[in-house]
């Protein structure tokens, strides 16, 4: 499992960014991120289309990300962590001030 932590620069809201742009790719039929189980507020869980595993997604206290990246297979949780960097990175333009990834 993987934890990668997403800072966001001073007034950004990261996490709804982020949610709101997964769901309205999903809406046109696109995207290889699909939203699964319950819909919350402060908490989002992904899957991929290629990926076995997960990405669970937390709202910080400063807007920010706390995401876990997990899969039973060490090579898909590698791809679907380097997806996850890639998708944040499309979307947040300039929003991110920094990322921390704790393998564990």
């Amino acid at each position: 499992m993987k934890v990668v932590e997403i800072v966001p620069r001073q007034r950004t809201r990261l996490y709804g960014i982020l949610v709101a742009k997964e769901e309205a790719i999903r809406e046109k039929g696109r995207g290889t991120y699909m939203r699964v189980g319950r819909k919350a507020r402060d908490h989002a869980r992904w899957k991929h289309k290629a990926y076995k595993g997960s990405v669970d997604l937390r709202r910080t206290d400063d807007e920010g990300i706390a995401a876990k990246v997990r899969s039973t297979d060490p090579e898909d949780e590698r791809k679907l962590l380097s997806s996850f960097l890639k998708f944040v990175d499309r979307y947040s333009d300039d929003r991110v001030q920094k990322i921390t990834i704790e393998y564990q």
